[in-house]
């Protein structure tokens, strides 16, 4: 595997892998919408650009992230993707009924569908196939239950009052499944701080990412190993968005190999729906 590429692939599964919270119960909030987008770099060189979209309308959410190589690493990895979840919002909870995502890394494709309810993942499918090697475990039934998809997950309903929202965004274990893989993610607080950057201003918490993997691709493998990050030098930080009251990504950091994948906020915008748009 080319370094640039295996980056590519971790840094941009990051993207919904790493930016990983079960939405909890919080206050109800307007409808609204919620764009970010990101620059993904590895050492400082650019990788990737992506965007998140968020769109609520009354006890139903839309969510959407993109993204696509930048730089000099189009020319070794022209990689893109789509992710996109769907499902209820209620009581400040998001709880997704479909995942769809689909990337390409040359002529590699990769597309993965699922239906889900309450937590519990009906189908499945994935094309193309999974191919494991020996010390990969296969995804079972056993891992289809009490799961979030990483884009649902990836935002968070605000608790009562600002240090309680805070604490909130970080002191919790969650079970998230991408159809490619099901590993468990503990995120433990850091520390919490303000930023003023890009359209967001506001207060900022800072958990560290302890992942678990439990079966699927992350689940182990030589290129798994080789493109990995360090699981105990991984943090993000979650800025609080006025509109709906959520936590979104405002960086990421993580240490590998080949050295420091960073995501950092480029632009954001938190405000009700567009005028004309459907309810």
């Amino acid at each position: 595997m080319r370094p640039r590429a295996g980056m590519m692939r971790l840094a941009l599964s990051g993207l919904g892998a790493c930016w990983v919270v079960l939405a909890i119960p919080g206050p109800a909030a307007a409808d609204g919408d919620i764009r970010a987008s990101y620059a993904v770099t590895l050492v400082g060189l650019p990788l990737a650009n992506a965007t998140l979209d968020l769109a609520v309308r009354g006890n139903v959410y839309t969510a959407r992230v993109t993204y696509q190589s930048a730089g000099a690493t189009r020319l070794l990895s022209d990689a893109a993707g789509v992710a996109a979840s769907s499902g209820a919002y209620r009581d400040g909870r998001l709880i997704p009924a479909g995942f769809d995502l689909d990337y390409r890394n040359g002529r590699r494709r990769q597309k993965v569908t699922l239906g889900m309810t309450e937590g519990v993942v009906k189908t499945m499918t994935i094309d193309p196939p999974l191919e494991l090697t020996s010390d990969q475990p296969a995804i079972e039934a056993k891992h289809l239950n009490a799961v979030a998809d990483p884009l649902s997950a990836l935002l968070i309903p605000a608790g009562r009052g600002e240090d309680k929202a805070q604490i909130d965004a970080c002191d919790r274990t969650l079970s998230i499944l991408d159809g490619l893989r099901r590993y468990d993610v503990r995120l433990e607080l850091q520390a919490t701080g303000s930023t003023d950057r890009k359209g967001f201003s506001g207060p900022t918490t800072t958990c560290r990412v302890v992942l678990k993997p439990l079966a699927g691709r992350i689940g182990g493998g030589a290129n798994a190993r080789a493109a990995g990050a360090d699981p105990s030098q991984i943090e993000v930080t979650y800025g609080r968005a006025v509109t709906l009251d959520l936590h979104v990504p405002i960086s990421l950091r993580a240490q590998t190999r080949y050295g420091a994948v960073s995501v950092a906020l480029r632009e954001f915008a938190d405000g009700g729906p567009k005028p004309g748009a459907p309810r």
